[in-house]
């Protein structure tokens, strides 16, 4: 559902303004996304009713955000026509939260570029692909041509292959959606009764294993993981190493488990890993990308809090708040906020493969000694 009014709206900027007001009140505002280990021991990630899909980067923090300030449960959220479709709808007066999503228009539907077989400008109705091979539907006549046979002439008169054509010319651009959450809405209640939200339970010892097998995978991409009895936690781009206190050093299980899950998430920036400007170019605590490195490990922390249920110490990390009301509020400051929670979810995926990763591999060397055993 999109009306003109909502078109006009800065979406971005609604989310930001919507953070930084609750930074001012010194709230993280991601902070509780997610169920507590003594509840129900599972995190909540938002995400579409329909199709079932995780939303992403800054979707997720959005909505985790609309999730925390509401009081809302359930993680699903659907948009109006979605609704219809299971002959629901929103409650009176709710208000949808927004939903970035990007599309890309073909160049051959440009108006300003223009599609020729030899000296011939030709319409294009649709493209086929099979395979490797591009077949374009051009003409009256509705005649398939191979991509290659075709030329293109984009602005200023440039020509251009099909291929480089659709590298250089389609252009992408960013929609909007409102979407409601579960709790917004009547009508769900068979929808409900059928697709009831399961939830499986972590034990302390779970979360200690998943948080194992997070380092163990790190540690084969060669991160050095200590542990040290001093009274810092951090990590070392140039070394590639992360340090820590003694476990028993910490207050509690969470405050340790927190702190790793933090420093890894800084160590996923290494160049040999996903190469995040924000730490690879960081200019040391006081800078602005050393403040955005700092939003990524925070949201990546939270992001993957809400995935494993490894709960997190909300109160460590809030010395960055100032700093990062000082980028938040600067000149791209709406696109921070988005910028940051897409680099969270990269370097939480990233922790999650290396922790599938060691696994499967434990699961093979049991299922090889389980089948020598039996030999």
């Amino acid at each position: 559902m999109a009306s003109n009014e909502f078109q006009k709206r800065d979406v971005r900027q609604e989310v930001t303004q919507l953070i930084i007001e609750k930074l001012e009140r010194g709230v993280m505002p991601w902070r509780r996304g997610w169920s507590s280990v003594d509840k129900t021991d599972m995190a909540l990630i938002p995400r579409n009713g329909e199709s079932g899909r995780n939303y992403r980067g800054g979707n997720r923090l959005h909505l985790m955000v609309r999730m925390l300030e509401n009081g809302w449960e359930d993680p699903r959220f659907f948009t109006f026509n979605q609704l219809q479709k299971l002959g629901a709808y929103p409650e009176k007066g709710s208000r949808g939260s927004a939903v970035e999503y990007w599309d890309e228009m073909p160049f051959w539907k440009r108006r300003d570029c223009s599609v020729k077989i030899g000296d011939e400008v030709v319409r294009v109705h649709g493209v086929e692909r099979v395979g490797t091979q591009t077949t374009a539907i051009v003409g009256p006549d509705m005649r398939e041509v191979y991509a290659s046979h075709l030329r293109v002439v984009g602005p200023g008169g440039k020509e251009y292959t099909w291929f480089q054509a659709e590298n250089n010319l389609n252009l992408v651009f960013s929609r909007h959606a409102v979407v409601f959450n579960v709790h917004q809405c009547r009508g769900l209640d068979k929808y409900l009764a059928e697709n009831p939200i399961d939830l499986p339970k972590r034990t302390p010892i779970e979360l200690d294993n998943t948080l194992d097998a997070i380092v163990v995978g790190m540690k084969k991409t060669g991160l050095a993981v200590k542990f040290e009895p001093q009274d810092r936690a951090y990590y070392t781009p140039f070394a590639d190493v992360v340090v820590l206190p003694l476990r028993e050093q910490f207050d509690s299980d969470v405050a340790f488990r927190s702190t790793l899950l933090h420093e890894l998430a800084h160590a996923t920036g290494h160049e040999k890993r996903l190469n995040r400007e924000t730490l690879t170019k960081s200019g040391g605590f006081g800078s602005k990308d050393y403040a955005r490195e700092e939003l990524v490990a925070e949201l990546a922390s939270a992001f993957m809090s809400a995935e494993t249920g490894i709960e997190r110490d909300d109160d460590q990390h809030a010395a960055y708040i100032q700093s990062w009301l000082e980028v938040l509020k600067g000149k791209d400051g709406k696109h921070v906020i988005f910028e940051a929670a897409r680099d969270a979810e990269k370097a939480t995926n990233y922790l999650l493969d290396r922790a599938d990763l060691m696994r499967e591999i434990d699961r093979n060397r049991e299922k090889q000694s389980t089948e020598v055993e039996i030999a």
